[in-house]
Parts: structure tokens; sequence; C-alpha cells
């Protein structure tokens, strides 16, 4: 979206059946066809006439002193700050400003105008209006970035601001609330449009309207279809790609979990390599434990190998009667050395149809994610951000978090003091653990700095709740990729082991038929079986002689 005070007068003069042409003669062309961009205008007999969408824009305007507007109304900073501001009921302060400078919010609050601005955006569709001029401006346009660097390119190309109003109005162009500066992205939209550009020379605009694609998807055309190349009789190869690209319009997908990989993984890793180049024609030396120690400088290898496995970088497999750790297919992402969960959001952000802000793309830039666009770098990360499967890992920082975040939303600043609080430890552990619970996909940071839990962090948040929370957080790490393997049997074979729990002896927290049945299910030694049964009796997960519900949520919140 995109609204200058201007269009509003014109919109409030068209409300009040007055000619348009002869009030605002000096920009009257140019703000009446981004008004028919956005779907709020049209023409007939040569007269500007409102849409319906511009009728009930018309009729906020009739609220609004316009006279006392900033010169800007509405882009997709104040839409993406409405947004914020109406699903967590929080604003920064300078935000909220600018919606009190706008008329959309009263008393520090979002008022009607305000909800009346997003629902209409929500609720209407942008033409697609496509022009040499505009194919060739984001040719050749930085794809994601500093905003800086857009307003650079414009002006090196002698550009006014009317190209980068029109990529918002069509939201192809997304530019994000102030931080401690502003970042942009493009759009899916965007780069389907340089593939409009493949089929014509744009002798004439492409100019798709709702009316059209209704048209065109019935299998039926037009004059003016015709006339633009998208109709021959049948929809021609111009009018798919138009039409593709007029859909992707404003899709916002699910975001993808951001990943990270830090210094001492990799180092572990490349460990891990190194044992496995030798194995080849030393098959006695396998990558165990105490082998890997020989090899890194790490300050927890235990914990990191976890870390790993939760990743997918590594497996476990039980080989010649020892735990041993292999590295997957996916190992080769330590190649391309360290990155960070803020700087992947700039890119799972941005492909997801939604802006990321300031610096979440500095960092990005910072580790060569983002150069104009996403990097080689960047895209191989976020192959491997989609294709891993992520395994549960929760440590007693992830268990302090799940239990002090609220069911919507919270501060990411409060939530760290009242974590820090309750487990008395250093806020840095916590602002780094934050960021691996946003990995595992627990939980989400939005733009304005607030966090909420996923779908998966809120169902692993009940598990917790029927756990023995107390042994939780007194244990390093109760919940592994391993522990959890040896629940999923449990839970997959309920029958059997409710037999067992009934009829063999118990040997301290585990009994031998147990170990047995896992040992024939899962590469793992007796001594680690016994171990995770020993966890997981003690943390809550499964009882002396019966699966508990907080074991029974656990499994099923990554089924």
């Amino acid at each position: 979206m995109f609204l200058k005070r201007r269009h509003l007068e014109i919109l409030k003069t068209l409300m009040e059946k007055k000619d348009v042409k002869n009030l605002y003669p000096e920009d009257f062309k140019t703000r009446v066809l981004e008004l028919f961009i956005l779907g709020f205008v049209d023409f007939e007999d040569g007269e500007v006439k409102l849409t319906q969408a511009g009728r009930k824009l018309g009729r906020v305007v009739e609220k609004l002193d316009v006279d006392r507007l900033p010169e800007i109304f509405a882009d997709t900073e104040i839409v993406k700050i409405i947004q914020l501001g109406v699903e967590t009921d929080y604003l920064p302060k300078e935000w909220m400003k600018k919606l009190e400078e706008r008329q959309m919010a009263t008393n520090g609050k979002i008022n009607e105008i305000g909800r009346e601005i997003l629902s209409i955006y929500r609720t209407t569709h942008p033409l697609l209006y496509l022009t040499k001029e505009i194919v060739n401006f984001i040719d050749g346009m930085p794809k994601i970035g500093e905003f800086e660097e857009l307003v650079a390119y414009k002006n090196t190309l002698g550009y006014g601001d009317n190209i980068i109003n029109a990529l918002q109005a069509m939201r192809m162009l997304l530019i994000s609330p102030q931080t401690d500066g502003k970042a942009f992205t493009t759009t899916k939209a965007l780069e389907l449009a340089l593939k409009v550009a493949k089929y014509t020379d744009f002798e004439k605009p492409i100019v798709l309207k709702a009316k059209d694609v209704r048209l065109l998807k019935r299998g039926k055309g037009s004059n003016s279809l015709e006339e633009m190349g998208l109709w021959d009789g049948n929809v021609t190869d111009l009018g798919r790609s138009a039409l593709e690209t007029y859909e992707a319009i404003g899709v916002v997908e699910e975001r993808l979990y951001p990943m990270y990989l830090l210094e001492d993984e990799i180092e572990v890793i490349n460990a891990v390599r190194e044992i496995e180049r030798i194995n080849r024609h030393t098959p006695d030396m396998l990558p165990t434990y105490s082998e890997i120690e020989k090899r890194v400088r790490v300050g927890d290898l235990g914990a990191i190998l976890h870390i790993l496995e939760s990743k997918e970088l590594i497996e476990r497999r039980f080989v010649k009667g020892k735990d041993t750790y292999w590295t997957t297919k996916w190992s080769w992402i330590v190649d391309y050395g360290e990155f960070t969960v803020d700087g992947v959001k700039a890119l799972t952000y941005s492909i997801s149809g939604d802006v990321p802000i300031f610096e979440w793309v500095r960092k990005a830039k910072e580790e060569n994610l983002v150069k104009g666009g996403i990097t080689k770098k960047g895209r191989s990360i976020l192959d491997f951000t989609k294709g891993i499967d992520r395994k549960p890992y929760l440590t007693k920082f992830d268990v302090a978090i799940l239990i002090k975040m609220p069911k919507r939303f919270v501060i990411k600043d409060n939530l760290i003091q009242s974590v820090v609080d309750y487990v008395k430890c250093d806020e840095k552990e916590i602002v780094r653990a934050i960021g691996e619970c946003e990995a595992k996909g627990w939980v989400e940071e939005l733009q304005n700095k607030t966090v909420r839990l996923t779908k998966l962090g809120k169902a692993l948040k009940e598990a917790i709740s029927y756990a023995k929370t107390r042994e939780l957080l007194s244990t390093k790490f109760a919940v592994t990729p391993t522990t959890y393997n040896v629940l999923k049997v449990i839970y997959e074979n309920l029958d059997v082991f409710n037999k067992i729990w009934k009829e063999s002896r118990e040997i301290k927290n585990y009994k031998q038929d147990e170990v047995d049945f896992i040992k024939k299910r899962l590469s793992l030694s007796e001594d680690e079986i016994k171990k995770a049964l020993t966890i997981l009796r003690v943390t809550g997960f499964i009882g002396k002689k019966s699966l508990t519900k907080a074991g029974r949520l656990l499994v099923r919140a990554y089924l």
C-alpha cells in the first residue's frame, strides 16, 4: 500500500462528487494512476470513478483532518506497524508516534481509523501494472538490503520517488519500520514480474485487473486482453506469466524457522569428518566421543554433539560395540562457515513475503548471506534450513524460557529478565538460548522485538507443564535426540511396554526387558539406553509403570 495526503484529498473530492481534474492539475495524472494501481479508482468514459474499495477508503478519509496529515499517509512501513500493533498490543513509542501523527492511534492505542486502514489493506488486491520503465528499474535493483542502498540505486539511475511508490502500491517492495535504520525487501511478485518481460517489449503497459483475471481463468478473453497480448483465443504465455505475477501479489507464506551454526560446532563436524576419512582405510578407527575429544578444543563436547544431532548434521550409530557419531548428507553446510539466527531471519522473512528489520539485514550482510540479493551462501543455508528434520533438544535454559513464555506475546527484553531472575544466570546465556529456541522452531521473534510461541512451542510448553519441572531445570539436558528416540519407541510400542512394566523385574531405573526391546530398534549401546530411561523417569516423561501425559505430549509434538 502507498497513500499520500494528496491521494486522500482526491478521494475526498471524489466522495463529494466534485471535479478532481481542475483541483489538482499539477500531479493529477500521477496520483490518480497510483490510486488506479491500488484499486481505489477506475476509469469510465474518460471519467475517474471510485471503486467499491475506494468508497470504503473514502468513508475513512471523511473521518480524518486531512490538512493535518503528513505528506505520506500510509506505506508498507506504516501498514507493518499497524499489523504488529494489532497483533501484539505493543509498539515502540517512536512507532506509535507515527500512527498518532496519521490519526491512526489515540492515547497510545491503535484506534478505529488504524484498524480500518489495516482491514482495507487486507481485503483489497492491487492491480498488476507493468511498463518498460518499471521493469527496467526492477531488473537491476537490489532485492534486499538497507533502505539507503535502494535510494542510492534510484538516484544513480535518475528515477524519482514515484517508481518506489508504485512498487509499494503493488506490494512488490516492502520497507521495514525504523529501528537502527530501515531495511527493504522485494517479494515473489517482483521476481515473477521480471519473467513477464521475457514475453513482451511493453509497447503497451500490462494492466491486469481482478475482472481480467476472472476472464482468463475461465478461458475467456476481451479486446483489451488481446491488445496487450495476454489472449489470442487462448491464454498466451505472456498471459499465464502475468496471471502468476498477479496472484503472487500480497501473498505471505509460513516462515521457515531460521538456523545457525557456530564455530565450535564447525570444529566438531570437521573432527568427525577427519575420523571418517581415516576410517576408510583403517576401519577400526571410529568417530567415538573419545576420538572426537582428542581433536577438538570446545567447552562442552557432549552438548555440541546433541546440538549437531538435533540439527541433523550428525547421527549416532552403534558400531563394533561402540557408540559413534557420523556426519549426514547435510554436513557440507559447515564449508560455508558461521551464520546466526538473526542473519538467517533476514532471508526467511524475505522469502516468506514479509520484511526483515534493519539489524537482521545488517547481520546478513556481515555474514555474506545478502549482497544486493540473497547470495549463493544464503541460498545454500535456506536449502539447509528448509531441508533438515529438526529433532528435540531441550536444555535447562530452554525449559525456563518455555515456562516463562505467555500464551500470546512478550517483549523480548522482559522475557530475558524474567528468565534471568528465574534461573539466576548470565543474561548472555538467555539471549543465546532464545535464538536457539527460535532455530528449534519453538518461538518466533517479530519486528517489534516481541516473542511468541509457535504451534510446536505451545505443544512443548504443555508437555513440560506435566513433567517434573524442578528436575528438568536441574538436569543439564534432559531431552535430547537420543532420549526422545527412546521415548518414541515406547510410545509406538506401548502394549509391549505395558506388559514389561507389569511383569518384569526392575533394576534401578530401568528393566532389562525394556533395554533389550529398545536395543533392537535403535542403534545405541545398552549403557546409553539405560541412561536415557533413567533420565526420562527422573524428569517425568515415563513413570515406573506407565508412559506419562508429559511423555505422550512430547512425542506427539514432533509427529
